[in-house]
């Protein structure tokens, strides 16, 4: 016999789908539900199942070897439609399942168990059941370990959604942080070509430069999974379009990324030295058409490097006075490289100044 529907089947399906987890992978945290079922009441088959709306999906299961099964011969279809937790000793007794080809077959589903899987807003979504192919009880023991575990699969799949709003929430801050940032940004570049005097103007586009750096290195981090690395090539890519706004006219910035990716903390730490960088050439002099700043990064597994060059007229002066840490971007500079775990050196001969950062491991 086929199940009948679920009085509220609209209901019931939104919410199935809802839960995001039919025709996903198999997971560990399910196979141990239905492996730990199965020992407990010592029944060769248990699944982890969902009523769909043609078919009968297993998300779980231990003993029978396939994924789905047609509703026509589902027994949780029926299950669904009554209580919490179902017991059916011998389902040849059973009119609804007497004449079931998963039950009449040899050897066939002679016993079942299960308890219902139910949605946040109380509807049956599946089952956590045992089966037998010999008539048998449960104990009393037996019906409460599956209806523990029942209780164990739903909890796992509230949590995802927990996880999922809150994910969501976040991605929903992310994305206003990082429109503010580019704002502000935006707002000081636009005061310091007003502002009339000199020190004032430099004071803005410096903050204007780390804030819109800061919104790149936010807009990279935005997208990121948990644990997930920074493209470095995109971060440049997008420090570089920012960065190019505020240079003097006929000043050239340019990247060069080997490797690709990186943590967050080290690419956090190189979008601040290149920012340094950049805001330490123009302020010292690197004013007029054919000025070029360029940098290199490199990473290869635990090793990074970076080299950033002007083409100035900075000399083994500058580069002692820059190695002395004496101003306030060669400080953060310094601290960049301390906390990063990094060699530090300062290079320059009279036609620019040269930047070189490696890991201790490289160095």
């Amino acid at each position: 016999m086929k199940p009948e529907q679920h009085p509220q089947e609209t209901e019931r399906l939104r919410e199935l789908r809802r839960y995001g987890i039919l025709d996903t992978d198999r997971e560990q945290a399910f196979d141990e539900i239905v492996e730990l079922a199965a020992l407990l009441c010592e029944a060769p088959v248990s699944v982890v199942n969902f009523i769909d709306k043609d078919r009968q999906w297993f998300k779980a299961e231990v003993g029978l070897g396939v994924r789905s099964t047609p509703l026509e011969t589902s027994l949780c279809g029926h299950v669904i439609l009554q209580d919490e937790f179902v017991e059916i000793p011998d389902t040849l007794a059973d009119l609804r399942m007497a004449d079931n080809p998963l039950c009449t077959s040899d050897p066939g589903f002679r016993f079942y168990a299960g308890a219902v899987l139910k949605g946040s807003n109380g509807l049956p979504l599946g089952t956590l059941c045992v089966l037998d192919h010999q008539p048998r009880v449960l104990s009393d023991l037996q019906r409460k370990v599956i209806t523990a575990l029942s209780h164990q699969v739903m909890r796992e799949l509230d949590l995802r959604q927990a996880l999922e709003r809150e994910q969501m929430l976040r991605r929903e801050i992310d994305h206003r942080v990082k429109n503010s940032l580019a704002s502000i940004g935006s707002l000081f570049s636009m005061k310091a070509r007003t502002a009339p005097d000199e020190n004032v103007r430099i004071a803005l586009e410096d903050a204007s430069m780390r804030i819109r750096s800061l919104s790149s290195l936010h807009a990279e981090l935005h997208d990121l999974e948990e644990g997930q690395s920074v493209d470095l090539e995109s971060l440049f890519r997008r420090v570089c379009m920012d960065l190019e706004q505020l240079l003097p006219e006929g000043v050239s910035l340019s990247a060069d990324v080997h490797g690709g990716r990186a943590s967050p903390h080290l690419a956090n730490g190189l979008l601040l030295i290149v920012n340094e960088f950049v805001s330490n050439s123009v302020k010292h002099g690197l004013t007029e058409i054919g000025g070029r700043i360029e940098f290199v990064i490199t990473t290869e597994e635990d090793q990074w490097s970076i080299v950033c060059k002007d083409n100035g007229s900075a000399d083994t002066k500058d580069a002692a006075l820059a190695a002395s840490a004496s101003g306030l971007g060669t400080r953060v500079i310094n601290s960049l490289a301390s906390s990063l775990g990094a060699s530090l050196e300062w290079r320059a001969s009279g036609h620019g100044m040269e930047l070189r950062l490696a890991s201790l491991a490289e160095a």
